[in-house]
């Protein structure tokens, strides 16, 4: 069997792309492996993603108790003093504190609803040849007209088809932490700026706590730091994990959170969503939001078959990426209590380089 189009990759935007396509009655093959007992960080949800959400008719799974809306972010950046972003003063409203996996469940488990033909395997290899793409998984072949790269940084097609940038070498290290204090904690986000990297933390609805540390993977130390060690010596997010009892319940992991995109192309039988088009620096909190935007955009021109609208998206994406590196810039220039720190140098030293190569 020949399928019109394979999505390639789970995650936000490989459901969202599947539940798109679904939608305007073309059945993907969607071929993603199902990690269910993986914590995966990255769970503060953009007021901006609720528009999106309801055009997928996704909306009313934000109002699971398993997520939280995040009224109060404080941040320590450019000075010790903590700064407070309330949510009272946002038109758009509240960004939401997610449990990840819950919310890619609920929309994978729509987008198989709605008629997405999911495999539950990774893909081990691919090739094209005369406009037939041929998809090896450990269940067999798979034989598609079209492919949606949503396979996150590592990109597996746009990689191989398209020039692909990366900004920095940004990764994080990450663990739940769990309190054994009788006391309820306020339920906060924090991030704090360090000599060489910066810290996130957040309360999840569950009140376990995330605290993710990020710096750059080649930096000396990261590598085998002792995250809640280091987690404790921080000033605002030590105090807060002291004050409430929390210690780490789980074993640290590390992933790839680097800046990284493709040149804008629309590439022969395939498009890239998601990561894999365009990833962006966690502290811009555009991550999700931008995966369900590439992943309808895309979806929908595919429906359409336009090809000037896929062309059009291919633009947007790579304006997007332009206006974000120049975003970037301006906040990390705010820190400047450690001009000799190698992190934060590179950070204002690159960002034309990075702005030029963007366009």
């Amino acid at each position: 069997m020949i399928h019109d189009v394979a999505v390639l990759g789970g995650g936000i935007a490989g459901a969202a792309a599947a539940l798109r396509l679904a939608q305007g009655g073309v059945r993907p093959i969607w071929i993603a492996q199902d990690r269910q007992d993986a914590f995966k960080p990255g769970e503060h949800l953009s007021a901006a993603a609720i528009p999106l959400l309801k055009r997928l008719g996704s909306d009313a799974m934000l109002r699971s108790e398993v997520h939280r809306h995040a009224h109060s972010t404080y941040s320590a950046w450019g000075s010790d003093l903590l700064i407070e972003r309330n949510a009272i003063v946002q038109l758009e409203g509240p960004p939401t504190v997610l449990d990840r996996w819950a919310f890619e469940a609920a929309l994978s488990a729509q987008a198989t609803a709605a008629g997405a033909d999911r495999m539950d395997h990774d893909v081990i290899d691919f090739r094209i040849a005369d406009g037939l793409w041929q998809i090896e998984t450990a269940a067999g072949q798979v034989q598609t007209r079209f492919v949606f790269d949503a396979t996150g940084r590592k990109a597996m097609v746009a990689s191989k088809f398209a020039r692909r940038f990366q900004a920095d070498k940004l990764q994080c290290q990450y663990a739940l932490f769990a309190s054994s204090g009788e006391t309820a904690p306020r339920p906060v986000t924090l991030i704090e700026a360090q000599e060489h990297g910066w810290w996130y933390m957040s309360v999840l609805a569950d009140q376990r706590v995330v605290v993710n540390y990020y710096s750059d993977a080649d930096l000396p130390g990261f590598g085998n730091a002792d995250l809640e060690a280091n987690a404790q010596l921080t000033t605002a997010i030590g105090a807060y994990l002291s004050d409430y009892g929390y210690s780490m319940c789980g074993t640290p992991k590390r992933i790839a959170t680097n800046s990284s995109w493709i040149a804008p192309s629309i590439g022969a039988g395939w498009v890239a969503i998601g990561d894999a088009a365009a990833a962006f620096d966690p502290l811009s909190s555009h991550g999700m939001t931008t995966a369900l935007w590439t992943a309808i955009e895309a979806a929908d021109a595919f429906v359409a078959q336009d090809r000037d609208r896929m062309l059009a998206y291919a633009e947007s994406v790579a304006k997007g990426v332009e206006d974000y590196l120049i975003a970037q810039q301006a906040v990390y220039r705010r820190e400047t209590r450690w001009p000799g720190s190698t992190f934060w140098q590179r950070r204002t030293e690159r960002a034309e380089q990075e702005t030029d190569a963007a366009v």
